[in-house]
């Protein structure tokens, strides 16, 4: 993921002193950082998957919609305590993880509601995600840096040295930290 070319700290600080075109800045920014980042993971989970993959066949998952999804939920948001580039980051790799939990609840309710058995692998999906999510809620609590690298590199797709600039530390501890994050939810989730 290439770093943008308009500084977002700058940005933050110029809305947050009451420039109304800055906000305007701040929404096309965080438009332009999650169209980036949806596309890379629909072509990784292309490549990863092949073409025709439940996770890019999923409207949910269509770049566009995810887009406009987190871009709304990110828009409605309180932006006061973000202060740089690292705040709006962390931000937006958690409204990705509520639009994921939210879609997966989604499709869970849907398919209770229709009456039929949920397959015992469908049902396994959900409680194993819904696990993921209460351990990485425990895991943010105790390990916060480690929880950080953990989302930057997963939610937001950010690559160690990218994250290792954000969070102000070095990339072999940031290798280190997603090595135990790894570890730590593996350990929770057996």
């Amino acid at each position: 993921m290439a770093t943008a070319t308009p500084d977002i700290t700058q940005i933050i600080h110029q809305w947050q002193s009451g420039d109304k075109s800055a906000e305007a800045d701040l929404y096309q920014f965080a438009y332009l950082q999650l169209r980036q980042i949806a596309q890379q993971e629909r072509t990784r989970s292309a490549q990863k998957y092949g073409t025709d993959n439940q996770v890019l066949s999923d409207s949910m998952n269509s770049t566009t919609a995810l887009i406009h999804d987190a871009y709304l939920k990110i828009s409605s948001s309180d932006l006061q305590s973000i202060e740089n580039k690292k705040d709006f980051f962390l931000m937006a790799a958690k409204v990705m993880r509520q639009i994921l939990i939210d879609n997966a609840r989604h499709l869970q309710a849907q398919k209770r509601q229709q009456m039929t058995m949920i397959s015992d692998q469908d049902g396994d999906k959900f409680e194993q995600f819904m696990m993921m999510d209460k351990a990485i809620d425990n895991f943010s609590i105790h390990y916060p840096r480690q929880s950080q690298a953990l989302k930057l590199k997963y939610l937001m797709g950010m690559r160690n040295r990218e994250i290792s600039e954000l969070l102000e530390c070095s990339a072999s501890l940031i290798e280190k930290d997603l090595k135990f994050s790894r570890c730590w939810l593996q350990s929770k989730l057996v």
